[in-house]
């Protein structure tokens, strides 16, 4: 028989996750806040003069209280960090541990990094950009910390609406037809993963995937049966991640959107994805080894034979975040201790080099409205500290000491081994070989750019600077891609826990 909490202990509940949730309330009601702010000041006015007049002093406020809001909520995450255990919220559909507090600390802090990326570009977005990012990052939030299917399904929606709209914010037609075809694969990515969630509600009779009931339920069912469902529900994850094969919106949403949204996209909803992956694979019986091998090898080949014929910068690396979508699933494909760890690592190096990528990237397009590869050619030359740190950023994704990104894979073909040793599965050994084959490949088109930045002549006499705030913010991204190849220890005994 069912207990049911009374009403003064249900009350207490309530009130008991309200305040594990804190950062996610302060987010929404500065969304909110800032929603009425952005009415206030565009209200109907005659005077053409003062309409424009409110819109950029809307825009600067609302810049304002949402780098002022992310600050306090990042400083909110760290005393989480030391203050709170491990508690289901709101009758176990969400959970505040330590895992979901480190991957929320990951998101706010590159949403941090997106808004100074804002400012020292001098990006002159429409004002409801600012409150549809914090809802993106609080559906972010929500979907590291869920363990119930309903709860994974909502969240990943949440974040999808926000990045729909944040595609087509300028409104030119690039971003809308991007955005057109980014619902429309979403859409048809998240009908799937509903579909599957719904056979596995079935087969388990619980929605809760912290419960000993789900795992049970699966494992009393036909192993192909419950594989499908599972394979079906793992789609939208798949999605958020840009792995194969829901990985065709990736190219065309990173060329038509703007930049700094890009940098976003390409790090925050991996972090966010791959936890509630972690979750979900963590609760089921199945062995989806194979499955899981057979999608990563897959993203990491077609990501990295895609972007050997691009031109454009943006294109490139959004085949480039693909093929690291596939070397973050090894983490997947091992689910040991060294795996898990070492896929968090990759995120937090994937975090930095990502977004010190496409803030560089930015900076041309800024100043010459063309991100063509062809057109960087003797940039370096010109300005031998931008090319140097293009290169390192390159040498980074390209996976090549002395960067951070070398030990990322390192660490991660080190667990593939341990994994393929203990388990002697031949498609783990393939695996294994065609992500060494595919690193290889990978430096062909990672070193390109620094190759026109530095060995290509100029067909033009090009000037380009940068000023210091700009300098400044680049700097401070890259500095971790360094730090983290001579004290990549630091790190990994910060995420043992997993």
């Amino acid at each position: 028989m069912t207990n049911f909490l009374s009403l003064p202990d249900q009350l207490a509940q309530i009130l008991d996750s309200l305040q594990a949730l804190s950062p996610e309330v302060f987010l929404s009601l500065s969304f909110l806040i800032m929603i009425l702010i952005d009415l206030f000041l565009h209200q109907d006015l005659k005077n053409k003069q003062q309409l424009v007049s409110n819109t950029q002093q809307a825009n600067h406020v609302l810049l304002g209280i949402s780098v002022i809001t992310l600050l306090i909520v990042l400083n909110q995450i760290v005393e989480q960090f030391y203050t709170t255990n491990d508690s289901f919220l709101f009758g176990k559909t969400l959970i505040l541990d330590s895992k979901a507090i480190l991957f929320k600390f990951l998101i706010i802090l590159s949403a941090i990094f997106v808004l100074f990326h804002v400012i020292v570009t001098k990006k002159d977005f429409i004002g409801e950009f600012y409150p549809i990012l914090i809802s993106m990052v609080v559906g972010l939030c929500l979907m590291t910390m869920s363990v119930n299917l309903l709860m994974i399904y909502l969240s990943i929606e949440m974040v999808s609406i926000a990045s729909y709209m944040l595609t087509a914010i300028d409104k030119n037609r690039k971003g809308i037809e991007g955005s057109l075809k980014y619902v429309l694969f979403g859409a048809t990515s998240s009908a799937i993963m509903l579909y599957g969630m719904s056979l596995l509600y079935g087969m388990t009779g619980t929605l809760d995937i912290a419960s000993p009931d789900f795992s049970r339920g699966i494992s009393q069912i036909d192993e192909v049966a419950s594989t499908v469902a599972i394979v079906l529900t793992i789609s939208g994850f798949l999605f958020k991640i840009s792995a194969t094969p829901f990985h065709i919106w990736t190219p065309d949403i990173y060329e038509s959107a703007p930049t700094p949204i890009v940098a976003f996209f390409s790090v925050a909803p991996k972090i966010a994805g791959f936890l509630v992956a972690i979750r979900f694979y963590s609760a089921i019986p199945n062995n989806l080894q194979t499955i899981t091998a057979v999608l990563s090898i897959a993203s990491i080949t077609f990501g990295n034979f895609s972007a050997l014929w691009q031109n454009n910068a943006k294109r490139l690396l959004a085949y480039s975040t693909i093929a690291h979508a596939g070397f973050m699933l090894i983490g997947l494909v091992t689910m040991s201790q060294l795996g898990l760890t070492s896929l968090v690592f990759y995120l937090v190096t994937v975090l930095f080099t990502n977004l010190a990528a496409f803030l560089l990237i930015d900076f041309y397009e800024s100043k010459h409205q063309s991100v063509n590869i062809e057109n960087l050619k003797g940039l370096g030359r010109v300005n031998p500290f931008y090319g140097i740190m293009m290169l390192i950023v390159m040498i980074s994704l390209a996976g090549l000491p002395p960067m951070a990104g070398f030990f990322a894979k390192l660490n991660i073909f080190s667990a593939l081994w341990e994994t393929y040793q203990s388990t002697n599965k031949p498609i783990l050994l393939w695996l294994f070989i065609f992500g060494l084959m595919n690193t290889a490949i990978a430096l062909f088109f990672y070193l390109k750019i620094p190759f026109f930045m530095f060995f290509k002549e100029s067909t033009e006499n090009q000037t380009f600077e940068l000023n210091p705030k700009q300098y400044f913010l680049a700097i401070i991204l890259i500095l971790p891609i360094l730090i983290l190849f001579f004290k990549a220890d630091w790190l990994m005994e910060i995420v043992s826990f997993l």
